[in-house]
């Protein structure tokens, strides 16, 4: 008999992924918000109650950071608050957590090293506290669960599945409607293709309790990624459409770039940010040249 997985979140960017690439193997049951309110403690207890899952794949969460921002009420009810309901009542029925957390936690750090899960840096944006706060809740109600911060993730556009912002997406409007796009050489970060988060996810299921980093390493600022992978869809051919922006994050460089070490440790492994661009470009070419021509 299949086991039961359970993804909230499930008309989002990973959560519909998710679902299409597990369907077969789990029976999968995948709400979004119009099934969902997860800031609804009744609601999400009678869900999980009656589904009973093995397994739940938390992804819902308001991941707008300037949403947050301006919002804060609206992001401790959804990110902070509604996984407390769901771990609440995953401890209820036994069900194994998955809980997908943000590389945005590292916001504040003052180095920049990678980050590794053992630091406490300073919150200092409303989406990476919230998600911090719900961590430390859930392995609290939970010490078996799972918590994994992921990168900004990328995908292209493809039919049924939701597209979000992310940078491979930007680069590739800007090169087809010819409009410059700034991305700033002082923010340093890690970005992973969609589907290496999804494949890996089975294992994740396998991983022992705690906080993971589960995504691509990576040394480069934003800038230096969007060069990177401008060049690819150029054909190594230099552009003038990548503005650097060497004012913003000036006075402290942010870094939201991630160790993997602990991942590692259990058999995990991500492509480093540039591999990982290059394996995306290749495997989807065809696809990429169709959206540019």
């Amino acid at each position: 008999m299949k086991k039961k997985l359970l993804i909230t979140g499930g008309e989002g960017f990973l959560g519909g992924r998710l679902a299409q690439y597990y369907q077969e193997r789990f029976s999968v049951t995948a709400v979004g918000h119009s099934d969902l309110d997860i800031g609804e403690e009744k609601a999400v207890r009678k869900l999980v109650l009656d589904l009973h899952p093995d397994i739940v794949l938390h992804c819902a969460a308001i991941s707008n950071t300037g949403t947050c921002e301006e919002q804060p009420v609206l992001s401790e009810r959804i990110n902070k608050n509604g996984t407390i309901y769901l771990a609440q009542a995953c401890k209820e029925t036994g069900s194994r957590l998955i809980f997908m957390s943000s590389d945005q936690i590292y916001a504040g750090s003052r180095t920049l090293t990678p980050n590794k899960e053992s630091e406490e840096v300073p919150l200092v944006n409303v989406y990476g506290t919230h998600k911090r706060q719900a961590e430390k809740s859930v392995m609290e109600i939970l010490p078996d669960a799972v918590c994994l911060r992921l990168p900004w993730l990328y995908d292209i556009p493809r039919a049924g599945l939701k597209t979000n912002s992310n940078l491979v997406c930007t680069l590739i409007n800007a090169l087809v409607n010819q409009q410059p796009v700034t991305f700033p050489v002082h923010d340093y970060r890690g970005i992973t293709w969609v589907w290496d988060v999804v494949a890996h996810m089975e294992s994740a299921m396998e991983l022992p309790g705690g906080v993971y980093n589960f995504g691509g390493e990576s040394s480069w600022s934003a800038y230096e990624i969007g060069v990177f992978f401008m060049k690819l869809l150029r054909q190594g051919m230099e552009t003038e459409l990548l503005i650097e922006d060497g004012k913003r994050y000036a006075d402290c460089p942010r870094n939201l770039t991630m160790d993997s070490g602990k991942l590692k440790k259990c058999g995990i492994a991500f492509p480093e940010t540039k591999s990982g661009l290059q394996i995306f470009y290749e495997k989807n070419k065809e696809m990429i040249e169709s959206l540019i021509l």
